[in-house]
């Protein structure tokens, strides 16, 4: 072998490893880089700046897919003029990205004026582009969106560089990844916070006593769900012979359902002024919830009213469960009322006055309690009255303590989606006073 033969050999091997070194060492600092940001959009900023000077291009632009509509939509640039930007519209399935989306290829331009795939010929032209490399972001087999420089002159881009932009394009999948997984988690981390808010909210506002009230057993009980629903119960004591007492249920969950739940409650607080007014105060209320929420937030409520002094309940419904008064074997339902709050400005409320006879149990409820769930079966409400009406002769704590265990035994592990929220009114047959 002629040793000018085995010398340019040599020589090709040595700048073959050499391209070789440049590369890994390309990707080393772009790794380096990258590496460094966390926040998404500082990654995408650091992702087009940092390719467009490794390239040493004119810019670099990247796109993210939007699954929903198909757009490849500019999420970071470098290099590039805000009217470049605002130009138009671009899709995945046409142009440059039909490929390089869907099927993961790289896609060259080295004419962007005479190439038909090139959508905005003019104004690339009027940009100073003249040529393009994109590459597809792949992120665990599925596309993501694609990275492209582009050049002020005609170019013809090498392997080396195709490869060098490949690893460039692999390393910013991973980096886009792992800043989104980081952002998810940060989120989940503020709507737990949120959540716990939501739910210290909802526990102050919980009365932290119950009355005692001669002649009457009274108990009540809130289980609040995993996720904060918008269950509240009020007791309010007027004087020694009249007490308020509400139940209700708002829509919503988390912030916003604590938000609306502390609303009702304290509008509802600033009407009770008057205990003989009942049905007056739930329409006062209706009006200002109407005014104050949304078309989608409403609430349903149950607000009773009982003298001690002719042992009557007065109440309105205002599209609560319907509470059950339990009078030997005979069940009175308390529906008298009118619609929802907050969804109809002009509702109009009906209110109804019911005796309580020694030994009636008025038992209140939220829909968290009949709506808990095992395999796809609810608790009901016919279990719930057949499980009041075989303890009714238990105290009012006793029965309430056994609702809530039943319920929570027959969910078993099946997660807890709503508030529950109990109370229960017993008129004792001798007189007495048991509270707790």
């Amino acid at each position: 072998m002629m040793p000018d033969v085995e010398e340019a050999r040599i020589a090709q091997r040595v700048k073959r490893l050499q391209v070789k070194i440049k590369e890994l060492s390309t990707l080393y600092e772009v790794s380096k880089v990258l590496t460094s940001a966390l926040d998404l959009d500082k990654a995408l900023g650091l992702i087009v700046e940092t390719t467009a000077k490794m390239m040493r291009v004119k810019a670099c632009g990247l796109r993210l897919l939007d699954k929903s509509s198909g757009e490849m939509v500019f999420k970071a640039v470098y290099g590039l003029s805000q009217e470049y930007i605002n130009k138009g519209r671009v899709f995945v399935w046409k142009g440059v990205y039909k490929d390089v989306i869907l099927r993961g290829q790289v896609a060259i331009v080295r004419d962007v004026a005479s190439d038909p795939r090139f959508e905005y010929t003019e104004e690339a032209v009027e940009e100073g582009i003249k040529s393009m490399l994109s590459v597809g972001l792949i992120v665990r087999g599925e596309p993501i969106g694609a990275l492209s420089v582009y050049t002020d002159q005609h170019h013809i881009f090498t392997r080396d560089q195709i490869r060098i932009f490949r690893g460039i394009a692999n390393e910013a999948a991973v980096v886009i990844e792992r800043a989104k997984l980081y952002e998810e988690r940060i989120e989940n981390q503020r709507m737990e916070q949120e959540l716990d808010t939501a739910a210290r909210i909802q526990a102050n506002l919980m009365p932290k006593e119950i009355p005692r009230i001669p002649g009457y057993e009274l108990a009540a009980r809130n289980v609040p769900s995993r996720t904060v629903g918008g269950d509240f119960y009020d007791l309010i004591q007027f004087d020694k012979s009249h007490l308020g007492t509400v139940i209700a249920d708002v829509s919503g969950k988390g912030i916003p359902g604590a938000i609306l739940m502390a609303s009702a409650r304290a509008s509802l607080r600033a009407y009770l002024e008057d205990p003989h007014s009942v049905k007056d105060v739930i329409s006062r209320l209706n009006r200002v919830l109407y005014r104050d929420t949304g078309p989608e937030q409403f609430v349903s409520l149950f607000y009773g009213m009982l003298d001690t002094s002719d042992r009557t309940l007065t109440y309105t419904n205002a599209g609560h469960n319907a509470p059950v008064v339990f009078r030997d074997h005979e069940r009175v339902s308390l529906e008298k009322g009118g619609p929802i709050l907050g969804v109809f400005q002009d509702a109009l409320y009906e209110e109804e006055q019911i005796h309580l006879l020694p030994g009636d149990t008025v038992l209140l409820y939220t829909d968290g309690i009949t709506e808990a769930e095992r395999d796809g079966e609810s608790f009901g409400l016919g279990r719930l009255l057949e499980l009041v009406q075989a303890n009714v002769s238990r105290s009012s704590v006793e029965i309430v303590d056994r609702v809530i265990e039943e319920v929570a035994e027959f969910s078993g592990t099946s997660p807890q989606n709503d508030d529950r929220t109990i109370i229960l009114l017993k008129k004792l047959a001798f007189g007495g006073c048991d509270a707790q």
